[in-house]
């Protein structure tokens, strides 16, 4: 499938960077709640892993992708917001106090947030009105091929050096995102801004109850995910008896067919509308959890992290109907909010289900936890208006 935008080095280079940033999150998201459990850490104490992280995600992810409409920029906040990541990693190398690990995790969303809406936003602006879903479809495989290196690269780095040494190489790994993105990265030159307006101005957007309708059904959705959080790799290596790097395999697998299709279900967004597509993505996890409850081997597991993973039809299709519903001056406050609502539903989520999992054990949760992607389709089914795509035909 060729790439088309209206700067394709430019797209080529973000794509290195957000692959380079996903790397980093996999390996945070799958490791880090491993070495919190080998600390002695609780399932309330692994849930925060998810919760500090994304409860600050909430306010970063609006904040900086309102900095970004209001001043007309992109490449300034994706290159900072990677730099910014490095020194906090070498931070985590020398700890191994629970809570300080917890906290240095979750300030990363301080400056993650100046990357994910804005790179969203830019290939929004890169890509011609026909093609908005085919390249975020690109990017979000981009992004899930990065989630899907990170643990497997992660359970190596960390089986063979240890945690220690696998902080320095996720720092290492922000600064060359960073570098890359400096080096390759522009602006393209039709960005509007809206600097001559009061910074509070940005906040506001003009499409918000339609949005609000498509967040709704994403946030309840992902509890079907997040409430298992990251005690599901802890439920993997305890209950199940996989290893770290089996585990790792697991998410590669899984996260790697997905890759491999979001460009397709972009495209198709593209030409039958995006309803059809989040409903696709919701399905899927449901499916998952269902499967994950009866799985007691490595294949039955594989099948259902495979169809878990699929759930990101939702998000880069929800993106894509967010670009196509508000103004080019809105797009990175609107997907900031989109990723901000996400954050919510995967901090309420981590806190409310390691409390489930402490008082009623995991596979209850998991036999729960199908309900709400089942929710979020009715929601999506009844409540959305189809948004209007400009296509080729």
């Amino acid at each position: 499938m060729p790439v088309q935008t209206y700067n394709n080095k430019v797209f080529y280079g973000l794509c290195v960077t957000v692959l380079l940033l996903r790397i980093e999150w996999g390996i945070s998201t799958s490791m880090l709640p491993l070495y919190i459990h080998e600390l002695g850490g609780s399932p309330l104490e692994v849930g925060l892993v998810f919760s500090v992280f994304a409860g600050i995600s909430i306010f970063s992810n609006i904040f900086w992708g309102a900095l970004s409409d209001h001043f007309g920029k992109r490449k300034v906040f994706i290159v900072f917001g990677m730099a910014a990541i490095f020194p906090i990693f070498l931070l985590m190398a020398f700890q191994q106090e629970k809570l300080n690990l917890i906290l240095l995790r979750g300030s990363t969303a301080l400056f993650k947030g100046a990357v994910v809406p804005t790179a969203w936003a830019l290939v929004a602006d890169l890509s011609p009105p026909e093609k908005v879903g085919t390249n975020l479809g690109i990017l979000s495989s981009i992004e899930t091929a990065g989630f899907a290196l990170g643990p497997i690269m992660g359970g190596l780095v960390a089986d063979v050096f240890g945690f220690p040494s696998l902080w320095l190489f996720v720092a290492s790994i922000c600064l060359v995102g960073a570098t890359v993105f400096f080096v390759i990265g522009s602006d393209p030159p039709n960005i509007q801004n809206r600097s001559r307006q009061r910074f509070v101005e940005a906040f506001k957007l003009s499409q918000f109850s339609v949005i609000g309708v498509l967040c709704i059904a994403s946030a309840i959705s992902l509890l079907g995910y997040s409430l298992l959080g990251p005690n599901l790799n802890v439920y993997l290596f305890d209950d199940i008896g996989f290893s770290r790097t089996t585990i790792g395999v697991l998410s590669f697998i899984g996260m790697g067919v997905t890759t491999l299709l979001q460009p397709l279900i972009g495209s198709y967004s593209d030409k039958y509308g995006r309803k059809t597509f989040l409903i696709l993505g919701a399905i899927n996890l449901i499916f998952g959890n269902i499967m994950l409850f009866f799985s007691r081997n490595l294949l039955l597991v594989l099948v259902a992290r495979i169809l878990m993973s699929n759930f990101g039809f939702f998000r880069s299709v929800g993106s894509a109907y967010i670009t196509d519903v508000v103004p080019q001056t809105e797009k990175s406050m609107a997907l900031g909010f989109f990723n901000s609502v996400d954050s919510i539903s995967r901090s309420i989520g981590a806190m409310v289900g390691g409390y489930v999992i402490s008082m009623m054990g995991m596979p209850t949760l998991i036999m729960i936890s199908p309900a709400f992607p089942a929710i979020g389709i009715a929601i999506v089914f009844f409540l959305l208006k189809e948004s209007k795509i400009q296509n080729e035909s």
